[in-house]
């Protein structure tokens, strides 16, 4: 699944946050050193709630614009989780949607398993369109879960002739498929599976494949076990390695390290038919009985952060980073500058302050990044006071 850093980072004031305060008090908007803002209030160490009262929430995945995109299965339905926690409709009138993936271009890839199909989504006009049709003579239900998009190169930085390839699990008859970008070519790569209906790609361009029988394979391209757990119904990867896969039989989240031990497990969750990981590793599912998706904080997430403008006409931009408890890594704040975004002071966030910085410009916003150097990120959009 694509995952990309989350502009919606904001949106978790509807109904899931607990105690957060604002970023007080604030740096010097007229003279002297930039001090840094203090730290957020730690998120909730558990599951919090982000949307609810949904029919049936399915799979999840984050757009090209860092949106949470969510299938709903009973409303037939693709929508998106805004930064205000909105819901923008993407699709409606779909048969059964589950899987979703995105691929470079914005396309919005949806399975349709009343139809056996995946749908192209056009990301601006929404029209819907035939992306792959898939036969099934098994009387089972069809397609299910959708993905990795296979990267570009390999290691080695070599271009790979499979570049931006999907692969599809072909859910009710047990083989896993390469198809093309266009939807046009198919390259079986694995079969003898029971119901295969989720995917990963690791950094090693090995593949996972969840099976509903009880069994994650692992393709390095040949075929092995890599897990047995209850009815796992999606894989992930982390940026860590780690591989995290829902599993129905237990409503639970297991974390996988590269050899198949458990890590963790998340519990208490209720169906949870789909998972997504944004940038920084923290965990989204859905939980299809009880119309809910949520989220597990398990690095740091950010606020929306405080904005000042000084007497010389620049902007004091405060984040409110949120840390969850025991995760202390250092972390670094940037944002890039251009012709007419000047970053006149930085100062650097620590294990209990938020970092700050002092931008002129005449742009109506920036972007900001808070990320460990190496594997963990979260960007945000800040808009800029008149």
């Amino acid at each position: 699944m694509v995952k990309r850093a989350l502009i919606l980072l904001t949106m978790v004031a509807a109904g899931c946050q607990q105690g957060v305060t604002s970023p007080s008090p604030s740096p010097n908007p007229t003279a002297g050193a930039l001090r840094p803002c203090p730290l957020g209030a730690p998120p909730p160490a558990g599951p919090q709630i982000l949307l609810s009262n949904l029919p049936a929430p399915d799979d999840l995945a984050f757009d090209n614009d860092g949106r949470l995109l969510f299938s709903d299965n009973k409303a037939g339905t693709v929508s998106a989780l805004n930064a205000d926690s909105s819901v923008q409709l993407i699709a409606s009138g779909l048969s059964t949607p589950e899987g979703i993936v995105v691929q470079g271009s914005g396309q919005i890839l949806v399975a349709e398993q009343g139809r056996n199909r995946i749908v192209g989504i056009d990301p601006v006009s929404h029209v819907v369109s035939q992306w792959r049709a898939f036969g099934n003579r098994t009387g089972q239900e069809g397609i299910d879960g959708i993905g990795p998009i296979l990267p570009g190169r390999d290691a080695q930085g070599r271009l790979l002739t499979n570049a931006n390839y999907v692969v599809v699990p072909d859910s009710p008859n047990g083989v896993v498929w390469e198809v093309s970008p266009d939807g046009k070519a198919v390259t079986q790569i694995a079969s003898g599976m029971s119901r295969p209906v989720g995917a990963a790609i690791d950094a090693n361009q090995h593949i996972y494949v969840a099976d509903e029988a009880g069994t994650v394979w692992l393709l390095d391209p040949a075929k092995h076990r890599f897990a047995t757990l209850p009815t796992p119904d999606d894989v992930l990867v982390g940026r860590a390695g780690d591989i995290f896969v829902n599993t129905l039989g237990d409503n639970a989240i297991h974390e996988l390290d590269a050899q198949g031990r458990q890590v963790k497990v998340f519990t208490g969750i209720r169906q949870p038919q789909g998972v997504a990981l944004d940038d920084a590793d923290n965990v989204y599912y859905t939980e299809f009985n009880d119309g809910r998706i949520g989220r597990v904080v398990r690095s740091f997430t950010l606020d929306e952060p405080m904005v000042t403008r000084t007497s010389r006409g620049t902007f004091i931009v405060c984040p409110s980073i949120r840390r969850a408890s025991g995760f202390t890594q250092p972390l670094g704040l940037g944002t890039g500058s251009s012709l007419t975004t000047s970053i006149l002071q930085l100062a650097q966030p620590g294990t209990s302050s938020s970092g700050a910085l002092e931008v002129q410009t005449a742009e109506p916003s920036i972007t900001i990044t808070v990320s460990d150097g190496g594997l963990l990120s979260q960007s945000q959009k800040v808009t800029l006071s008149p």
